[in-house]
């Protein structure tokens, strides 16, 4: 008899990633099929906790792209488990399909300039957690590499003020690419990072509410963040910020591989892009000055 939340417990600790996406599909499937040993659950359980989340009344509309991360997490338990424990049964969350997977999602626009700039002048009148939209919109930063900075993290450099994105006791990176040095060029996002700067806080994070003690409170500040964009930007969220800094660059006719240095992204360039030590940060800053806002 092998705990599945033990085994689960085990292998986010050694791959040291976040637990909770892993835990919501673990204790989604409990609630569903039951309390079993790993050895127990089967292709038929796979099958029922895919079709959960089709209780609407009881769960709420829940997007197919979800559930296929929800299984991927169960897959990589199962995968772990199965060669930790020489289990002699196939992966029963292993190739399972979705019914109508990616029909349902939704496609939204990027931010144009005129809403970004209103957006701007309206995050830095209100402050608080606002003040972190004007800086992932000049940077092209997911929501947690910005959330989780510290102030040791901005720094100036030749006279250029420097974000490092690196991992600390509080946000890990979601790959390696993601760790990177970027100038913040843009007069709306300076303000914002130099007024959280010399906020009133003893916190070594820039946001102490959200970020600080080991933990890292990324869904609530999204939640708190989208409601806001949502009702003011035609259903908009903080990731569309991301996609218009990429098209914003793109559209600058910045290189590819530069637009993916300063995003974090997988160069798609093929093996030679990932030689050398990649684009200076004075020369990220001329890039990110043809788009800056």
């Amino acid at each position: 008899m092998t705990d599945l939340v033990e085994i689960t417990q085990e292998y986010v600790e050694l791959k040291g990633i976040n637990p909770k996406p892993v835990f919501i599909a673990v204790t989604r499937l409990v609630e569903t099929c039951g309390s079993k040993s790993v050895e127990d659950y089967t292709r038929k359980d796979a099958r029922v906790f895919v079709e959960s989340y089709k209780d609407v009344s009881r769960f709420g509309k829940v997007a197919t792209t979800t559930v296929r991360r929800r299984l991927n997490s169960l897959n990589a338990v199962w995968n772990y488990a199965i060669y930790e424990l020489d289990l002699p049964h196939r992966n029963p969350f292993s190739r399972i399909i979705i019914k109508d997977e990616g029909k349902d999602a939704t496609k939204r626009e990027p931010f144009s300039t005129d809403e970004l700039r209103t957006l701007y002048r309206e995050s830095l009148s209100y402050g608080k957690l606002r003040l972190i939209l004007p800086i992932l919109a000049e940077t092209g930063c997911r929501l947690s590499e910005v959330l989780g900075l510290m102030k040791t993290d901005v720094t100036t450099e030749d006279d250029l003020l420097v974000i490092h994105i690196r991992e600390n006791a509080s946000r890990r990176l979601k790959t390696d690419n993601s760790k990177r040095s970027l100038p913040v060029v843009s007069d709306n996002a300076r303000e914002a990072l130099e007024r959280l700067l010399e906020a009133p806080n003893d916190s070594p994070y820039l946001f102490p509410r959200y970020a600080g003690g080991g933990h890292l409170n990324n869904t609530g500040a999204s939640a708190t963040l989208c409601k806001h964009l949502k009702q003011s930007y035609g259903g908009k969220t903080v990731h569309c910020l991301r996609h218009s800094f990429r098209d914003r660059l793109r559209d600058a006719d910045v290189p590819l591989e530069a637009i993916d240095q300063c995003g974090g992204w997988s160069s798609v360039g093929g093996v030679g892009t990932r030689y050398g030590k990649g684009y200076s940060t004075r020369k990220l800053a001329e890039y990110l000055q043809r788009v800056a806002i």
